[in-house]
């Protein structure tokens, strides 16, 4: 069939000429939307390198210091480039260990590692080439490195920003610095493992307890404790309320004077841990259900209706505006949550029921934070119980959005502890990076996702290799 348009024909030179009328031609925008800006690639390789650089320029010191049984005369990698070949992985959500191997020595990728692990530039391989190491390399490696090693670096990290004063203005009133906690699953394995993992069906899985610090809102990784099987004859398996007093150890340990304020879901509402928080010198504010402590609940629910004077209403804009945030919270105090129930240790339960589009939401939290009142309840409400959910935002981060949480990267149980903290790492700096410096000098931040930014990081170092960015970073400001 042939075309149904016509094809244009000349006018009749005797005809009518061309006439202008006095109407202005009709306007007709452009179809689709403007194009909006793009990834600057150089610039993000160029300001990642300047926040590493600035912020954390020790770090890879610390990873060369890590005891190395290998034969140095042998070795061409140095153990930080072994490191950041690992934590390049997570940081540009490759996803899996064969991803990262696919494009290790593109472009001018190696250099960028070599500068990152702090090699000179004069510093180069007898052979005058610069590769990055293949992922098996890195993983025996890691299998022969005590866990205790970069849990120790991690938590100098966090120490770094504790220093540095930039974790004080996220403080409650002024004072308590909040660590949120919560067990996943960390691997899952249909085949099983050699050694350690829990048992759930037909498959075995290795579970992890994780505890983060929260800074402006954003959940910045500072410790973990594994939860492991004890006795793999017997199948006696460990449990999240015994990693947890062993965490707290820790934690204490590691920050003898700091004052913090516990935040996690309704298993941890109980009263050993609730005991153990107090004998730290900790406050807590925890989820409360009524299927966790029956008893505890029913009190509470009595002491509010006896005590009507303790409760208050709220609503962020007027009642008539369809898009109002109406609610109201009451607490009941003087509630003993002690061991021996000898009244040592008394707690406030808060319950909130908010009302949004015409849908009710229940809140309830148990608190021994003191002086609980109408001034500031619903500061300690907002700033604490309703922050719990920040971890589990962390977690589905790294399980979804290609850092490769519950991924099995090595079977072997203690690189796959290692890798997890290096995940931890990982995590940390781009969140500072991403949240303290990029979205503030980079208007393209603020459209793009943070998994499309991760993937250009790697393409931008390929292209920038081992050039100097220019600038070093001194001071990260939160866009909040």
């Amino acid at each position: 069939m042939g075309s149904p348009t016509q094809k244009a024909k000349n006018a009749h030179p005797q005809g009518d000429g061309e006439f202008h009328g006095h109407h202005q031609k009709p306007y007709r925008s452009a179809a689709g939307r403007n194009p909006g800006p793009c990834i600057e690639q150089e610039v993000l390789s160029r300001a990642f390198i300047g926040f590493m650089e600035g912020k954390f320029g020790s770090l890879s010191g610390k990873f060369n210091a890590l005891p190395d049984t290998r034969n140095k005369v042998r070795c061409r990698y140095s153990p930080a480039e072994l490191v950041w070949f690992m934590l390049l992985m997570f940081l540009s959500r490759a996803g899996s260990r064969h991803q990262a191997d696919a494009v290790r020595n593109m472009g001018a990728l190696p250099a960028a590692v070599a500068r990152l692990a702090g090699r000179g530039v004069d510093d180069i391989p007898a052979d005058g080439k610069r590769r990055v190491t293949c992922s098996d390399n890195a993983a025996l490696f890691l299998s022969r490195l005590d866990p205790i090693y970069f849990e120790q670096i991690l938590v100098s990290c966090v120490r770094n920003l504790f220093e540095s004063r930039i974790l004080d203005a996220s403080r409650v009133f002024g004072k308590y610095f909040r660590i949120v906690i919560d067990g996943s699953v960390r691997e899952k394995c249909r085949k099983g493992f050699d050694k350690g993992g829990k048992v759930n069906g037909g498959g075995r899985y290795r579970y992890v307890l994780q505890a983060s610090i929260l800074l402006f809102g954003h959940p910045i990784p500072l410790m973990h404790e594994h939860v492991d099987v004890n006795d793999p004859v017997a199948e006696k398996e460990d449990c999240e309320i015994n990693a947890a007093k062993r965490l707290f150890l820790k934690l204490k340990k590691a920050f003898p004077r700091m004052k913090f304020i516990i935040l996690g879901d309704s298993l941890y509402a109980c009263r050993p841990i609730a005991a153990e928080c107090v004998r730290l010198g900790w406050h807590f504010c925890f989820t409360f259900k009524e299927g966790r402590t029956p008893a505890v609940w029913q009190e509470a629910m009595k002491l509010m209706e006896i005590a009507p004077e303790n409760s208050l209403r709220y609503h962020d804009k007027l009642a008539t505006d369809p898009d109002c945030r109406s609610g109201r919270v009451r607490w009941a105090k003087h509630i003993d949550f002690s061991e021996k129930e000898d009244s040592s240790l008394i707690v406030t339960a808060i319950e909130e029921k908010e009302t949004f589009h015409n849908s009710e939401i229940r809140y309830a939290w148990i608190s021994d934070v003191p002086s609980i009142n109408a001034g500031n309840i619903l500061a300690l409400t907002s700033a604490t119980g309703r922050m719990r959910h920040t971890i589990e935002d962390q977690f589905n981060t790294e399980k979804n959005n290609g850092i490769g949480m519950e991924h099995v990267f090595c079977a072997n149980a203690t690189a796959s502890k290692n890798l997890y903290t290096l995940m931890q790492i990982a995590y940390m700096l781009w969140t500072l990076f991403y949240h303290g410096l990029l979205r503030r000098i980079c208007a393209w931040a603020e459209t793009w996702s943070q998994i499309a930014i991760a993937k250009h990081l790697l393409e931008g170092l390929r292209v920038l290799g081992g050039a100097d960015p220019g600038y070093k970073v001194g001071q990260l400001r939160f866009v909040t």
